[in-house]
């Protein structure tokens, strides 16, 4: 088994593996969603940290939506020094009122490139 760079915990998805540790991409990863599904303000000692993305739950999915995303994506990439991010593809799915987001990535100390993938819904308006 080779020597895992990064460590953690997470409950996540233990009733689908099993497991409680993660390690090095799943961790980077699981890291990634928790700060972009965290509302910016809401971390104490940290009032930057977080995006607007949760809290665009009910906004019209506009040009001006995307860009929000788009921007908070990138801010978060550039905030987590384990990843340098190559490529930010957002397509918006207006008939399912959602955003598909796929960020290449390169994962730095572990010198490996992966995809993280994004389901973004947003409700319907009426």
């Amino acid at each position: 088994m080779a020597k895992q760079l990064y460590r953690g915990y997470s409950s996540y998805e233990y009733e689908k593996n099993k497991k409680f540790q993660i390690s090095d991409v799943e961790l980077v990863k699981l890291d990634l969603l928790n700060h972009i599904f965290t509302t910016r303000g809401s971390r104490v000692m940290m009032p930057t940290f977080g995006t607007r993305i949760p809290e665009l739950a009910f906004e019209p999915l506009d040009d001006v939506t995307i860009d929000i995303v788009r921007n908070d994506l990138t801010s978060v990439f550039n905030f987590d020094p384990r990843v340098d991010l190559l490529d930010l593809v957002i397509t918006p799915d207006y008939d399912g009122n959602s955003l598909v987001a796929a960020a290449r990535l390169l994962y730095v100390e572990l010198n490996m490139v992966d995809t993280l993938d994004l389901n973004i819904t947003f409700a319907d308006s009426v």
